[in-house]
């Protein structure tokens, strides 16, 4: 399998990156926030809190966000919401991350791109 030059195999990763890595993939609570971030511009914490969707807290939903952003996935910023308050808002990094892992024997090859964005 030809890995596109932009790729970062993670065996590149040290192994602490790929451990967070694989965390933030091992959650359910996490695989639905990335899925909300490619579906709006911006998702905050606070606007999550609010749907039936998550049954955690504000809180809670930050530190997941803020794993998600740990290991790769997402980028935040610090904007001013309702009232002027400050509080991050969370968005895909770059134009979103493709996701390649393949197990082969005696190797394995786990790859980070940047993922291309379909015009509608």
């Amino acid at each position: 399998m030809a890995v596109p030059s932009e790729a970062r195999p993670m065996v590149d990763l040290d192994y602490e990156q790929q451990v967070k890595v694989f965390k933030a993939l091992n959650s359910e609570v996490r695989l639905r926030l990335l899925r909300r971030a490619t579906e709006e511009p911006a998702i905050s914490a606070p606007d999550l809190a609010k749907e039936d969707e998550f049954e955690i807290t504000p809180e809670s939903i930050v530190n997941n966000l803020n794993q998600l952003e740990e290991a790769g996935f997402l980028e935040s910023s610090n904007v001013r919401g309702p009232g002027n308050r400050p509080r991050k808002e969370f968005t895909l990094r770059g134009q979103g991350r493709s996701l390649v892992f393949e197990v082969i024997e005696d190797d394995y090859l786990f790859t980070f791109e940047e993922a291309d964005v379909a015009d509608y």
